[in-house]
C-alpha cells in the first residue's frame, strides 16, 4: 500500500465513507493494512486472504460462489464498508469479484476500490489487468450503483473528471504539470524515436473509486 493509498483511505474515513462492519480483502501480503486507522476510527475491521496469516480473519477465495462465500463470512455479513485495494488486477474474473463484494455490502455499504491504470507489471502474485476509469462507470451503470464522484480521483493527483469531459472521453494524467515540459519531453522521444517512451502520462498512476449499493 503506497502513501497515496493510505490518504485516499484516510480520507473516506473522515467523510464517514467507511463504515461498520468493515472487510478488507487480500491482506496476506506482508505489509500495511488498514486495521489500525479503521479500527481507530471505532470501526470493525475483519481481513480475508486465499491463504492464511498474521492480519487473515478469513481464508476466502473471493472468485468462489456467493453461497461459499456467505458460508465462510456470513457470521459477520452484511457489511457496511468492503475496501478491495490493488487487488483486482491479481484476479483472473475481477468481476466476478466485485459482483461478491456488492452482494455482501447491507443496503447503502460502500465499495472502495483502488487499482493501478498504468504501472509496471509486477509478477508475484500474478497480475492479469489494468483497469481504466471507464470501467467503473460501465460497471456502476450495468448494475444500477452509485458512483461517488467526489471520489473518483486519480490517486495523488485530481478528480478523474478534470482528464476528461464524459465517459468514454476520459484521458490519463500528464507526466508534469508543466505543459512546456511535457511537449519539449514528446519532440524528444519523437525525434530519437526512444520506441514509445513518449507516453503523455506518468509511468505510475492508480484509480481510487467509492461504489455504493443503493
Amino acid at each position: 500500500m503506497t502513501q497515496r493509498d493510505s490518504e485516499f483511505i484516510d480520507l473516506l474515513l473522515q467523510r464517514r465513507l467507511i463504515v461498520s462492519p468493515c472487510l478488507e480483502l487480500g491482506v496476506g501480503y506482508e505489509g500495511e493494512t488498514n486495521r489500525g486507522r479503521v479500527e481507530r476510527a471505532g470501526i470493525a475491521y475483519f481481513g480475508t486472504d486465499m491463504q492464511a496469516g498474521p492480519q487473515v480473519d478469513f481464508v476466502v477465495d473471493f472468485e468462489s460462489p456467493l453461497d461459499t462465500l456467505h458460508a465462510l463470512v456470513g457470521a459477520v455479513a452484511p457489511f457496511g464498508s468492503i475496501l478491495v485495494l490493488n487487488v483486482l488486477e491479481h484476479t483472473f474474473d475481477p468481476i466476478r469479484v466485485l459482483n461478491n463484494a456488492i452482494a455482501l455490502l447491507r443496503p447503502e455499504g460502500t465499495c472502495v476500490i483502488i487499482t493501478p491504470t498504468v504501472w509496471p507489471l509486477h509478477g508475484h502474485p500474478r497480475d492479469y489487468w489494468r483497469i481504466n476509469p471507464d470501467f467503473y462507470v460501465e460497471y456502476c451503470r450495468r448494475h444500477a450503483l452509485i458512483l461517488r464522484e467526489e471520489t473518483f480521483l486519480y490517486l495523488g493527483r485530481h478528480a478523474v473528471a478534470e482528464n476528461g469531459r464524459q465517459p468514454g472521453h476520459y484521458e490519463l494524467p500528464a507526466p508534469s504539470p508543466s505543459h512546456g515540459w511535457n511537449v519539449y519531453s514528446r519532440l524528444i522521444h519523437k525525434m530519437f524515436n526512444t520506441s514509445g517512451r513518449g507516453m503523455l502520462f506518468p509511468s505510475h498512476v492508480a484509480t481510487g473509486v467509492v461504489i455504493q449499493k443503493p
